[in-house]
């Protein structure tokens, strides 16, 4: 017992050096205040708002994983890799600099979309999708960023910036919502990703120097590409999956009331996924550097894999518990008609977070093509599953089709973690 209580607190103390409960308590801050705000928003904003809101992000999502190419991925794989500082400061300025030329040539092409009405037949969706879809360049380069503080195990730099930015961020948000409704919200949503992007820069000088980019960065495209290309193509298929809801009901309902409500479920969902991506965050880059030591790699998987699914039930049981009494008495019944789609939501998107450890093994290891075998088979089910849902049970249909969705997610990614750590 004495034997089992030791080797405990050595793994604790160990998890807490690589900056684990550092950057733990970073996300849990950011994500209560930025949850906060997000219910103030919904305060201030009609549910109809809220809808065009979620609408909005889930084109992003999906557009910012074509615009980035995958290289923040494959830059927190390459620079995780046993190299030394120049050639990881090299890596990681040519994924800038590629991310760059993606971004801005497919932001101006969907630019040119919107203005075929090729969106949404919304008015205000498409006035706003030029506002609401810039941070695909912005947060892109960001996410580069935060995949090179990653990669180089710099957690604790990494929690501090992302903290101090993101409560600056969030108060603008309340702010310019408060004095210009939806319309504020996006400028207010731009100014934060664009002022992260600038203290990034700042405080990361030393990565640059007069020729920050040149002729031979495009020699490490091919670098690059090998890992970004499954990475994208496993990131679009998972946003896909994810978000099929959402780009089912902008699609086919036209009551953007309802949409609001579902939307606002979906928005509360946020508690369920902040210790799931943290365990990733932290884990990724050692599953990376053990990916030739099986016997090590496993020990540090179960481990992680314990503490995460303890958790989600955890976390799974309170919001189950409190959330429906909490938005009842903030908001006076406003959004009482979110609770029967949340409740639902919540069972089946902790099924899903379950998989976030399996994704990280997998990319750890090199082993991307499996993540994009997982990602097609899930996107193929939810397109079916979920279309039939709405089209039977409406709006009701599809929350209780993410239930029937994660646990396919999940099976599928085990399935192929399983068959990645037979190829250590």
């Amino acid at each position: 017992m004495k034997i089992k209580l030791e080797n405990k607190l050595s793994f604790f103390r160990n998890i807490q050096q690589k900056g684990f409960f550092h950057l733990l308590s970073a996300n849990v801050l950011i994500q209560i205040v930025a949850f906060a705000s997000q219910l103030f928003v919904a305060f201030i904003l009609a549910p109809d708002d809220m809808g065009r809101i979620k609408i909005i992000q889930t084109y992003l999502s999906i557009f910012s994983v074509v615009a980035g190419m995958g290289f923040n991925s494959s830059t927190l794989k390459l620079c995780s890799e046993n190299r030394s500082s120049l050639e990881q400061a090299s890596l990681f300025r040519s994924a800038l600099l590629f991310t760059i030329l993606s971004t801005i040539s497919l932001y101006f092409i969907l630019l040119v979309l919107n203005f075929f009405h090729a969106f949404s037949t919304d008015n205000l969706i498409q006035w706003l999708i030029p506002l609401g879809l810039f941070p695909l360049i912005s947060n892109s380069l960001f996410m580069v960023f935060i995949s090179y503080f990653q990669a180089t195990m710099k957690i604790k730099l990494l929690s501090n910036l992302t903290i101090s930015n993101k409560l600056i961020s969030i108060i603008a948000i309340i702010i310019l919502t408060y004095w210009g409704g939806i319309k504020g919200y996006y400028v207010a949503y731009n100014l934060s990703f664009i002022l992260m992007l600038f203290v990034c820069i700042r405080v990361f000088g030393s990565v640059f120097s007069e020729k920050t980019f040149s002729i031979k960065h495009f020699s490490q495209f091919s670098i690059h590409w090998h890992y970004a290309k499954s990475s994208m193509f496993a990131n679009l298929l998972s946003s896909i999956s994810a978000y099929i809801d959402i780009l089912l009901l902008g699609f086919f309902v036209l009551d953007m009331h309802q949409i609001g409500f579902y939307s606002f479920a979906l928005t509360l969902i946020v508690a369920l996924r902040i210790f799931p991506s943290t365990v990733q965050q932290i884990a990724i880059p050692y599953f990376s550097s053990l990916s030739h030591q099986k016997a090590e790699f496993m020990v540090v998987y179960k481990r992680y894999n314990k503490i995460l699914y303890m958790v989600v039930l955890i976390t799974l049981v309170a919001v189950c518990l409190f959330v429906p009494f909490l938005v009842h008495w903030v908001f006076g019944g406003k959004y009482d008609e979110s609770m029967p789609y949340f409740m639902i939501l919540a069972l089946g998107w902790s099924i899903r977070q379950l998989t976030q450890l399996q994704s990280g093994a997998i990319f750890g290891l090199g082993k991307m093509h499996f993540i994009v075998y997982s990602s097609a088979i899930s996107v193929i089910f939810n397109i079916v599953i979920f279309s039939l849902a709405l089209h039977f049970y409406g709006l009701m249909g599809c929350a209780y089709a993410s239930i029937l969705s994660g646990i396919v997610i999940l099976l599928s990614s085990l399935y192929f973690f399983r068959k990645a750590e037979l190829e250590i």
